[in-house]
């Protein structure tokens, strides 16, 4: 290829944006709460505050660790993110060093998953690329879920438009931050529309995270959102991917007749967590194969006793899993009892 498709150029000069506001970090943002630096002076974050700070881009960790992006898209938008003859694709692989590829359409479905799968950077710069190819041409909107737009202000012709990330709600803790820190400072330091939908993608157990504004501004986000995401990358285990398939929409969270999706809560002591969970993890595995439900669990927090696990799937399989946890939960404590009266 010799002369490249997009006139977007993604550079250094990108993050000043990002300097700015690091340097700032002590005033107030929009909605009236402290804003809070995404880095400390050694350029890492302060890992007691993980939950609230930004991952900064000036560190090197994660920077060569690969990501997965599934993004929603039309049919109709397919057909301009793929190009004659796959162009437009086909150059975005070539320019960004990345893995792209989209769904075939289903008969009687209007959705469609394009895959992007590189280094968190290089990701970034192909979604960015392909936001622009979106911005570029004229889409018709829609008014069903999942296509619908969750933000109430329009894109601007040839200025903004928006991506539809799937995000397996395993990982939304991260995302989110800690009372929606992380996800306010995105927004606030970024300059783009951020909105989660609350219901979970038809026979699956992951949301839809919708993110709207300029091809740049979606560069500069995406980067950080793919530092927030590979931080939790170990909970997407046992994710229930959503397919699309041919059906009528009628707005409702799940197609007719598929079983719906549970979620449901359970707070352990942080003493107890590691015993739950098990040797490289073999216990919580155990308990997620058994009872086929996806388990997320949130972070240690400084000053918080418990940690949250977060169980979705089916009704049958979040109740299996809690009580294969509370199982666990009696032996581990009858195990301690047992040791405290030997010694």
């Amino acid at each position: 290829m010799t002369e490249s498709l997009f006139d977007t150029k993604f550079s250094e000069p990108t993050l000043a944006k990002v300097a700015d506001s690091a340097s700032s970090a002590t005033s107030a943002s929009s909605d009236g709460q402290p804003a809070v630096s995404s880095s400390s002076s050694n350029g890492r974050s302060d890992p007691q505050d993980q939950s609230t700070t930004l991952p900064s881009l000036q560190s090197k960790v994660n920077a060569s660790a690969l990501i997965n992006y599934r993004v929603l898209v039309s049919a109709k938008e397919s057909g301009c993110l793929i190009g004659q003859n796959g162009q437009v694709i086909d150059s975005i692989r070539a320019e960004t060093n990345t893995k792209a590829g989209i769904s075939r359409l289903q008969p009687g479905s209007h959705e469609r998953i394009l895959t992007v799968s590189g280094t968190l950077d290089d990701c970034a710069k192909a979604l960015s690329y392909f936001a622009q190819a979106l911005c570029n041409s004229t889409i018709e909107t829609y008014n069903f879920f999942p296509l619908k737009q969750l933000s109430s202000n329009p894109c601007i012709e040839h200025q903004t438009t928006i991506l539809r990330l799937l995000i397996p709600n395993s990982q939304m803790g991260t995302l989110i931050g800690s009372k929606g820190l992380r996800i306010q400072q995105i927004q606030n330091k970024y300059n783009i529309s951020m909105i989660a939908s609350k219901s979970f993608l038809p026979g699956s157990n992951e949301r839809l995270v919708e993110l709207q504004g300029s091809v740049n501004d979606l560069y500069d986000a995406l980067r950080i959102i793919s530092r927030c995401l590979i931080e939790d990358f170990s909970s997407i285990v046992g994710t229930n991917y959503y397919i699309p398939r041919g059906h009528h929409y009628n707005n409702s969270s799940s197609p007719r007749g598929a079983n719906p999706i549970t979620t449901a809560s359970i707070s352990f002591p942080n003493d107890i967590v590691g015993a739950l969970i098990g040797k490289n993890g073999s216990r919580i595995q155990g308990v997620r194969k058994i009872s086929g439900a996806t388990i997320g669990i949130s972070e240690e927090v400084e000053g918080k006793p418990e940690r949250i696990f977060t169980l979705s799937g089916s009704a049958h399989a979040v109740e299996k899993a809690k009580e294969l946890l509370y199982h666990n939960l009696e032996r581990e404590e009858q195990r301690r009892s047992e040791a405290e009266e030997k010694n």
